[in-house]
């Protein structure tokens, strides 16, 4: 998202548009503006339909917006963890930048319709210019309660992004207890028995079979803890 200033130098007669575009953007588009505007207009009629089309962008833009925060929701399960980070911090970073242009436009707006702008008399700013401001201003608030409800709608993305995180940290520390469980069990048998097997109290009863009966401790645990460790769901 690329964004721009619009400035508005107004006198009785004439209206100057300054459009500041940066680098890699458009220029505000005029082209809709000059069909919808009347010979009849005043100056401050003019000023308004500008401004209602900068209103009409803002609620695209917003919904634009929206539409990207589903598509990351939709796939958080599916993206890389590090596009996840990136589409997080660009999302709040355009937001960021849309709020910062937003409210003071929305104030300017805001000043007009309440009759706060200082000039000589009426002729620029009448009544019903001032009306059709208040048209403008709605679909200003409208963004503005728009982009709040963004900002609620990518905290709850991130949120459940680290939720995902956090349980996926402890998925690998249940599977690395798992096999500390699986090595410390056997580690016992052998330190027990030191594998000395002509000191193994039932080398009386096993004979020459000490080795193997240090092995069957080792299997035979093993299998037991696998068992419980599927049964919890762990592995």
């Amino acid at each position: 998202m690329y964004y721009q200033e619009i400035d508005l130098i107004m006198t009785k007669a004439s209206l100057l548009t300054v459009r500041k575009t940066p680098e890699r953007g458009k220029p505000f588009d005029v082209s809709p503006l000059m069909k919808s505007v009347r010979d009849t207009d005043s100056v401050g009629m003019v000023a308004y339909r500008i401004i209602d089309q900068i209103a009409e962008a803002y609620l695209d833009l917003i919904d634009d917006l929206n539409g990207e925060i589903e598509e990351l929701e939709d796939n958080i399960e599916a993206w890389k963890p590090q596009r996840i980070r990136e589409r997080i911090s660009k999302l709040r970073h355009d937001m960021l930048h849309i709020r910062r242009t937003l409210a003071p436009i929305r104030d300017a707006v805001r000043e007009v319709v309440d009759n706060r702008v200082d000039v000589e008399d009426d002729t620029l700013f009448p009544h019903s210019v001032e009306i059709a401001f208040g048209s403008a201003y709605d679909k200003l608030l409208r963004a503005s309660e728009g982009l709040d409800f963004s900002r609620d709608l990518l905290g709850g993305v991130r949120d459940y992004y680290l939720a995902k995180v956090a349980n996926d940290q402890n998925e690998v520390m249940k599977r690395l207890t798992v096999v500390a469980s699986l090595l410390l069990v056997p580690t016992f048998i052998v330190g027990l028995y030191g594998q000395n097997f002509l000191h193994i109290p039932e080398i009386r009863f096993l004979g020459g079979w000490g080795y193997l009966w240090s092995w069957g401790w080792i299997l035979a645990t093993t299998a037991a803890q696998l068992v419980y460790f599927r049964r919890k769901g762990w592995i």
